[in-house]
């Protein structure tokens, strides 16, 4: 499998989660129960939070919790949510939200998040032939009130046409122009073989240059962490082991490419024409040619780092293990801190001077 999960000490408890705890205990339940009112459910694991409409935001994390709040201070847990599995990421367009999670749950609000019904759930796997075909969903887009976009684990890959009556199933091993990455050809269009280590071993054992002699290799088992909307049918998608996929036609059709360094981005922003994915032991990269070239932005911080938000300035904040929070200027400077002893940070929201942060001790703001 495309694995490249590290050891994190005392911090990997929310990585484990994120990326380890696919096969979840709801898997087992052909029926899901509705979520539970919890007292302390602001307090607890949350892995998303957006802004919703300008006028308040959204929280989603474990045992299918749903917070919604005003002005990011007080919390309150949605009235009807209709399954316990962990919520991983929501959006919205207009009034309309979704959340997608674990068990490769989809749920749907059109009240402002109160009250949510479930529009897809697979949590045996049924719908995807194998390898491993279980496992959540980790990020969901909406390019209109209509179509939308939800991927996951194991390269799973879904789209709506219909505000999501109905999902299609898939993998974007389907949607790629070819089945198989040509390395050789992304090396020579990326600058070279040296931004690919020699010793960088693949699945099954064999080192990166065997692979190049092969000329390709699959990418059909690598999950698809984040997906991020640019403009005139541009998205993009950051996945493991260095991949990544664009589109230029509203993922109709994708395309493969490498990032310089050969392990997971967790996250995609953009700030002007540039997009800056981050993720495994800080790493942070930026493209402004729609991921043709990368160069890397050192912040001097190895902690893994899980979300980002841009402000209005042109702010890149991002935030992740061991109370990470970084953040680059306008003009690239860059300021950095952490608490190897706080909470790990999973998701971050800034509008004005406000910035709610959620993670495994669920909201901040600050």
């Amino acid at each position: 499998m495309c694995k490249d999960i590290v050891k994190l000490a005392s911090r990997s408890c929310l990585l484990t989660l994120l990326l380890l705890g696919f096969a979840s205990a709801q898997a087992q339940e052909m029926q899901p129960e509705p979520a539970i009112q919890a007292p302390l459910a602001d307090e607890s694991l949350l892995l998303d939070v957006i802004e919703y409409n300008d006028s308040g935001y959204v929280a989603v994390g474990a045992r299918g919790h749903v917070l919604l709040s005003e002005d990011g201070r007080q919390w309150k847990q949605a009235g009807n949510v209709p399954l316990q599995a962990t919520l991983t990421r929501a959006t919205h367009f207009g009034r309309r939200l979704w959340a997608v999670g674990h068990d490769a749950s989809i749920i749907s609000s059109m009240d402002g998040g109160e009250t949510w019904f479930i529009q897809y759930r697979d949590p045996e796997g049924d719908d995807l032939a194998p390898p491993e075909a279980q496992g959540p969903l980790l990020d969901v887009l909406f390019l209109n009130p209509n179509e939308g976009i939800a991927i996951g684990a194991y390269g799973r890959y879904m789209t709506t046409d219909d505000g999501g009556i109905h999902w299609n199933p898939g993998r974007i091993a389907d949607r790629v122009a070819s089945e198989a990455i040509d390395w050789e050809a992304m090396a020579r269009r990326q600058g070279g073989y040296e931004t690919l280590p020699e010793d960088f071993e693949m699945p099954g054992g064999s080192s990166l240059l065997d692979m190049l002699d092969k000329g390709c290799y699959q990418y059909n088992e690598c999950h698809l962490n984040a997906i991020l909307r640019l403009s005139d049918g541009r998205l993009m998608i950051a996945a493991e082991r260095g991949y990544g996929f664009r589109s230029e036609d509203d993922g109709k059709t994708w395309e493969a490419f490498r990032f310089p360094y050969p392990g997971s981005m967790f996250g995609l922003v953009k700030r002007g024409g540039c997009v800056i994915a981050f993720g495994l032991r800080g790493h942070i990269q930026r493209s402004c040619d729609f991921g043709t070239t990368w160069e890397a932005i050192e912040t001097g911080s190895e902690q893994t780092l899980m979300g980002g938000d841009v402000d209005a300035q042109g702010r890149v904040f991002l935030v992740g293990a061991g109370a990470t929070r970084i953040t680059i200027g306008p003009n690239g400077e860059i300021e950095s801190e952490a608490d190897l002893l706080g909470s790990d940070y999973a998701a971050v929201v800034v509008g004005g001077d406000e910035m709610i942060l959620v993670g495994d001790n669920g909201v901040r703001h600050d």
